[in-house]
């Protein structure tokens, strides 16, 4: 555990200087344009709730809302989490934040999405949580009779999916999605298509085509710490570039396609169980998310079509004393299209 101490800078405030700022810049007169948008600069809450929006519920934020805007940044924190649920996906979510504007993908060309994030976590593994339940139904691991006839599972959690500070890019109708988990000393990428039962569009993942994997996990120093990801695509052909301080930490192409699948190596959190789908036509617009969130459970999640890998996770597995909190400075998206 850590406690963050550093004051908080915003990096894209060196360069951005207003949430409303957009600039246009031709790099090739009527073939390329590039577009900067500071879309929130965490400046107020009446700002905030104007931009985003708690589609998922409050989380943690039923609890205790913890929001808090100091006029330059936006901060939340649940230290520790208290709220889980052993169904689906909705453990995950701590609290999530989805941006009211979605932004178009060009034909040709680039979306990227960046924000300044300062993470501190209580409770946590740095070298990883051995995690256990049982195969069967939600809700069986906290039944004793269902249980004591449930073969065991357990799996490595990693800190970030312990506890962790988010940035999300997000495509709802085909439940396409590139995260980053901002942790104590270490952050990942993550790529993942969500099934339809969970975004809610008929063009969501199914068994066949959902998946989810952590990309790489690297190790960082107290922050704050800019993060971002872009999403590039042309004839449908796309990758995804995941960017930590300015570095590239990973390039994800044929999006849609498992890693595994691919044969690129990756951190092998979670392998698929299906082929996939390439998705760089099909991904034409996407929202932004940030929050807090943990990743304790067994892929596929208790996916109905998948009731054979269907895991059970007690709730003292789910809540064991760890929690995150976040600070969020500068929310900017880049457009960059090629057309």
């Amino acid at each position: 555990m850590r406690t963050a101490s550093r004051r908080f800078v915003g990096t894209a405030a060196l360069v951005l200087v207003a949430a409303s700022a957009v600039v246009a810049a031709p790099a090739e007169a009527g073939k390329r344009t590039v577009t900067t948008t500071v879309y929130d600069s965490f400046g107020s809450a009446s700002e905030y709730s104007a931009r985003w929006v708690n589609s998922f519920g409050p989380g943690e934020m039923a609890v205790e809302d913890t929001r808090v805007h100091d006029g330059s940044t936006f901060s939340v924190s649940a230290l520790p989490f208290r709220t889980g649920a052993d169904f689906s996906v909705f453990d995950h979510i701590k609290y999530l934040a989805v941006s009211t504007q979605q932004f178009p993908v060009p034909e040709k060309g680039s979306v990227t999405f960046s924000v300044t994030i300062d993470a501190r976590t209580v409770g946590t593994e740095p070298g990883g949580r051995v995690i256990h339940g049982v195969y069967g139904p939600p809700g069986c691991a906290d039944d004793p009779d269902c249980a004591a006839t449930s073969e065991p599972w357990q799996g490595l959690a990693l800190e970030g999916q312990q506890a962790g500070a988010t940035l999300h890019m997000i495509d709802f109708r085909t439940g396409q999605l590139f995260d980053w988990f901002v942790s104590g000393s270490t952050a990942f990428a993550l790529i993942e298509r969500l099934p339809a039962t969970v975004t809610g569009s008929p063009d969501g993942g199914t068994r066949d085509t959902m998946y989810t994997q952590i990309v790489k996990e690297v190790p960082i120093t107290p922050g704050p710490h800019r993060v971002s990801m872009t999403f590039f695509r042309d004839a449908g052909s796309s990758y995804v570039d995941y960017v930590l301080d300015g570095r590239r930490v990973a390039r994800v192409g044929k999006v849609g396609v498992p890693l595994d699948v691919q044969r690129v190596a990756y951190t092998g959190i979670y392998p698929s169980i299906g082929p996939g789908e390439a998705l760089g036509d099909q991904v034409d617009s996407l929202a932004i998310g940030h929050g807090l969130f943990s990743l304790l459970d067994a892929f596929p999640f208790q996916h109905p079509d998948a009731p054979e890998l269907s895991v059970s996770v007690p709730m003292s597995e789910r809540l064991f004393g760890q929690g995150a909190a976040a600070r969020f400075d500068d929310m900017v998206v880049t457009v960059d299209d090629r057309g």
